[in-house]
């Protein structure tokens, strides 16, 4: 058997998207707690210097008129806006926030695109008994002796170990970054080569595939019972 899988497209184009959008979720508030609330601060400063000491309430001790008024004037000075500025408490506030969430999102979006850029251009392949990818990595079906599906149904990824003279070595087959089909049959062809027994944590290809034969033919009769009763009707 020969075949060959390549990245699976909807893979790239998730992970580009969800990359992109993190990223750009996570620079816009970094850029609010670098550059958007420090520049707050002047205004803030003013307005607490016309405030003055503030009572156990934290109420200033000049009247809420007069404290409004010298704050217009002062705003217009400044060419300010006339509302109340955001207070320093506030802004501290706001800018833990904006760099939590700024870090947090950034990364994210880092992570998935490294994970889609780095995987443009790969594939994976087997032909004529050997199984090798993009980056030199190599093994004779015929020296698997154990197929590990733990990660299987959740993940799509199956390690395989093979051992010959020159030692042992693992590959792992990833049917949600690759072409599922064609790993899908790749990963049957080689249980069926090396035999059922290599396999541990799971069940066999042909197993999982008569499971979705039976699932798909129970849609089936499902839709034409339905089909059926609205001609009925």
């Amino acid at each position: 058997m020969n075949i060959k899988a390549n990245a699976h497209r909807g893979f790239l184009l998730k992970y580009l998207l969800i990359g992109l959008a993190a990223l750009a979720f996570g620079a816009w508030h970094l850029k609010d707690g670098l550059v958007t609330y420090p520049a707050l601060r002047e205004r803030a400063d003013a307005y607490e210097l016309l405030q003055g000491p503030l009572d156990e309430n934290g109420k200033s001790e000049i009247a809420d008129g007069e404290l409004q008024s010298n704050w217009q004037a002062l705003a217009a000075e400044n060419e300010w806006p006339e509302e109340v500025p955001k207070l320093n408490d506030e802004i501290d506030n706001l800018l833990l926030y904006n760099y939590f969430i700024g870090a947090i999102f950034s990364s994210i979006g880092l992570a998935c695109l490294y994970l889609g850029l780095t995987t443009i251009g790969k594939w994976v392949e087997l032909k004529d008994g050997v199984l090798s990818d993009k980056r030199g990595n190599s093994m004779n079906i015929k020296d698997i002796v154990e197929i590990d599906k733990k990660r299987w149904e959740k993940k799509g990824l199956v390690t395989l170990t093979a051992k010959s003279d020159g030692g042992s070595k693992r590959m792992v087959l990833d049917d949600l970054k690759f072409d599922r089909p064609s790993v899908d049959q790749m990963l049957l062809h080689i249980e069926q080569t090396v035999g059922e027994d290599k396999i541990i944590n799971g069940e066999t290809e042909a197993h999982y595939q008569a499971l979705q034969q039976k699932k798909l033919a129970e849609r089936e009769a499902q839709q034409a019972e339905l089909n059926q009763m609205e001609e009925d009707a």
